[in-house]
């Protein structure tokens, strides 16, 4: 089985990914920026995956993992990039049945993680996507989620890592200021995409492409 990232976001129409860096998905409800229909869309995804790579902003966002197991009965494991570390009261720290791995350009967390069955893998900071990477490929991980959000999507399109990105377009101008995007600037490089298939259900559409390399 080859190995291949595949980055899952829901997008607005304006390019972002929320109206804060730290949102829930209740408040992502409120303004009808995602709803059931999405929510089973990442559950499909899941439900074929072996690992997921994210953001710290999207596991303080949620507080936790998806409790989704795959097509193989087990849980993906679940990759989280932070440059300072989670708080200790967030439910994610509990979630023993749940491989997890911290990646970080220091070491984070040392107590905490030992005694919560955490892995924290350290490296340069701007080798972060790669050693990720590195760790997934000598553990088997091949199919592998991208949760974003705009900083961790910019090092890994920036370095050509993404072979797929499946995406909700919310029908939803955001407008607001300072607002997360799905793409933090600047990448080194343009990307070009080619649409695989595009599926409508109510409001949402859900697109996928291949990463042209």
């Amino acid at each position: 089985m080859s190995f291949t990232i595949t980055n899952v976001m829901a997008v607005s129409l304006d390019g972002n990914i929320g109206k804060k860096a730290i949102e829930s998905d209740e408040e992502r409800h409120s303004y009808n920026f995602s709803n059931q229909d999405d929510k089973e869309w990442v559950r499909e995804q899941l439900s074929r995956a072996d690992a997921v790579i994210t953001g710290a902003n999207s596991l303080r966002a949620a507080g936790q993992s998806w409790t989704v197991k795959n097509d193989v009965g087990c849980y993906p494991l679940w990759m989280v990039l932070s440059t300072r570390g989670l708080a200790p009261e967030l439910p994610f720290w509990n979630q023993s049945e749940i491989r997890r791995v911290l990646v970080s350009p220091s070491p984070l967390q040392a107590d905490l993680c030992a005694a919560k069955g955490v892995e924290n893998l350290v490296g340069e900071s701007t080798q972060i996507a790669q050693i990720a990477v590195q760790y997934l490929k000598s553990h088997n991980l091949n199919r592998v989620l991208l949760f974003g959000g705009g900083e961790i999507n910019r090092m890994f399109y920036s370095h050509g890592l993404v072979d797929f990105a499946k995406i909700t377009l919310c029908p939803l101008i955001i407008g607001a200021v300072n607002s997360p995007k799905f793409v933090n600037a600047p990448l080194e490089r343009e990307v070009n995409l080619e649409l695989i298939s595009s599926v409508i259900k109510g409001n949402l559409i859900f697109l996928t492409y291949k990463i042209q390399k």
